[in-house]
């Protein structure tokens, strides 16, 4: 039976950081990798799904699928008292409000912008990522 120390380490952190502490228990930036990835609390990022995890037991699990799918962002969800999930998104298009979530994208993936930038500087498969 795994221990329940890192799910509830998660549900803590998450706890705090989506009840709006003053003082955010999650990590700015996460790195998966060379690649650094930034928060954005109670947002949700919207763009090409590839991979679900339910009961997270560890933000590990979440990070060594984001590493096997070379993605741009992941979201944490907060789906009970004790239970998360992550989606593991290949790119991503915007980013939308939503209560009991957290999402962390890869800085590098928002560099489309340009002159053209109708969605915030995220980009569309092959815009802003890196070679």
């Amino acid at each position: 039976m795994p221990s329940t120390v890192p799910s509830l380490l998660l549900f803590s952190l998450l706890m705090f950081n989506m009840a709006g502490a003053c003082h955010s228990f999650l990590p700015y930036a996460q790195y998966v990798g060379a690649r650094a990835y930034i928060l954005q609390q109670r947002m949700e990022c919207k763009g090409g799904k590839v991979y679900d995890i339910d009961n997270v037991q560890d933000i590990e699990q979440c990070k060594e699928a984001c590493r096997q799918f070379d993605c741009d962002a992941v979201n944490l969800f907060q789906v009970g008292e004790f239970a998360f999930k992550c989606e593991i998104l290949s790119f991503v298009s915007n980013l939308q409000p939503a209560n009991g979530a957290a999402c962390y994208y890869a800085q590098d993936a928002v560099g489309a912008g340009g002159n053209n930038n109708y969605n915030g500087g995220f980009g569309y498969p092959g815009y802003g990522r890196r070679k």
